[in-house]
């Protein structure tokens, strides 16, 4: 499955494609008074706490079968994270072949949003837990308005000898209402092999320009800028984040070639590229940093910083660190944790630990569920816990769920009865 002669060029002009083409078009897009209608801007009906601390139980609202499917085992565990996210008290749950949308105080289903440029991928459920490449929606910004942003892989007809050929479809949501706002649409090259486009994924956005991955073995990458409503580059290239204005991953081959680059995210360009070193696992850490866990090729196992913007790399941990996972709070807290009971927290501003705990027989150990705005969302053998992001103290024993999808208004957590439910802020 490899992008050759279609995509040979990119490789011959550093990387990336010039901006959008003829291909590219937009999908319903709203007129100024739309825009600016006061009816578009409808209030939150509800108390937020920033961060929560409890939730309702007892007022548990259950979200579709596809918000868990093929994402929660037998246990009731989440093995991946949800392709959900909050924005107000609404929970926009990602599906191969539309966005779903479900009021989380009024059980509301609103219409699902689907795209509209050709056949979507099968949304059959998967069986397995583990099995959904289908991952969460983001919420950006665009000019201070927020947008709820989903990317659609589309195939289009064959006729002749002409192929069917696949469009990512990038459609923004505004959260007010539940209504599509616009939709940019782009054709994507075709591989020599015949192989296509798998799955697509919205890595983070600056500026309003959003980064979507496509699953792809050579690696394709699509930027999109909200603001004009069109493809600002595209490059063979697999996005693991973004931080700040550089998009980090890997250039060429993903399976073969796992050192790592950085992309300027407004036109593409390469910021740098070190073939000397890769991660097992790399994420987003804030603005400036992305978090590299594990070794690869010439990187001891350990856990690191990455300067974004350079390539500069700081070690954190020495190579006993060497499997787990990092969480962003979405402020300036890092949250970590190895597969030993290790825990610890990075400030993402200076790049320092806040703390750290070692496994102890006086504590009991925390599998992290979620980390929002300073706090950290867990459970234990005693229950559901909330630490404290900047101490690693406990800062609520009751907190009624373990949540995996948190924000000011909601927590999406296991429903006993099976599958996410949405449960209520209450302090």
């Amino acid at each position: 499955m490899k992008l050759r002669a279609a995509l040979c060029c990119l490789a011959a002009s550093g990387l990336f494609l010039s901006a959008c083409s003829k291909d590219d078009a937009t999908i319903d897009e709203p007129t100024k008074e739309a825009v600016a209608s006061e009816a578009a801007e409808e209030e939150v009906n509800a108390e937020a706490f920033d961060p929560p601390m409890q939730f309702n139980t007892g007022a548990g609202v259950p979200l579709p079968e596809e918000a868990g499917a093929g994402n929660i085992n037998m246990a009731g565990s989440a093995v991946k994270p949800l392709p959900v996210v909050l924005s107000g008290t609404k929970a926009f749950i990602a599906v191969a072949n539309e966005l779903q949308i479900v009021d989380t105080r009024t059980a509301e289903v609103l219409p699902a949003v689907v795209p509209q440029s050709g056949t979507p991928m099968d949304p059959a459920l998967t069986v397995f837990a583990g099995d959904n490449p289908i991952q969460a929606p983001i919420v950006v910004d665009v000019g201070g308005k927020e947008l709820v942003v989903v990317p659609f892989l589309t195939t289009g007809e064959a006729a002749g000898t002409a192929v069917a050929r696949q469009s990512l479809e990038v459609i923004a949501v505004d959260p007010a209402t539940g209504e599509q706002a616009f939709s940019v649409v782009h054709e994507l090259p075709l591989a020599e092999d015949g192989s296509t486009y798998e799955n697509a994924v919205a890595k983070g956005a600056t500026d309003g320009v959003v980064v979507v991955d496509l699953d792809i073995y050579a690696g394709y990458t699509v930027a999109v800028d909200l603001n004009k409503q069109a493809v600002a580059w595209e490059a063979v290239f697999s996005t693991s984040a973004v931080a700040g204005d550089t998009v980090v991953g890997n250039p060429g081959e993903r399976e073969l070639n796992r050192h790592f680059g950085g992309l300027s995210i407004v036109d593409g360009s390469v910021k740098w590229d070190d073939p000397d070193f890769g991660y097992e696992t790399v994420g987003p850490a804030g603005s400036k940093y992305v978090y590299g866990f594990g070794g690869w090729d010439h990187i001891d196992g350990g856990l690191y910083l990455v300067e974004a913007a350079t390539g500069k790399v700081t070690s954190l941990k020495a190579e006993e660190q060497d499997s787990g996972s990092c969480r962003f709070d979405g402020q300036t807290t890092l949250v970590c944790n190895d597969t030993w009971g290790w825990l610890g927290a990075v400030n993402t501003e200076t790049g320092q630990f806040v703390w750290e705990q070692e496994p102890s027989a006086e504590r009991a150990s925390v599998g992290i569920t979620a980390v929002f705005h300073g706090a950290i969302y867990g459970s234990t053998e005693n229950g559901p816990v909330v630490l404290d992001a900047l101490t690693g103290a406990d800062a609520e024993t009751a907190p009624g769920v373990a949540p995996w999808v948190v924000n000011e208004y909601a927590a999406l957590a296991a429903d006993p009865n099976g599958g996410v439910s949405a449960y209520p802020a209450i302090a």
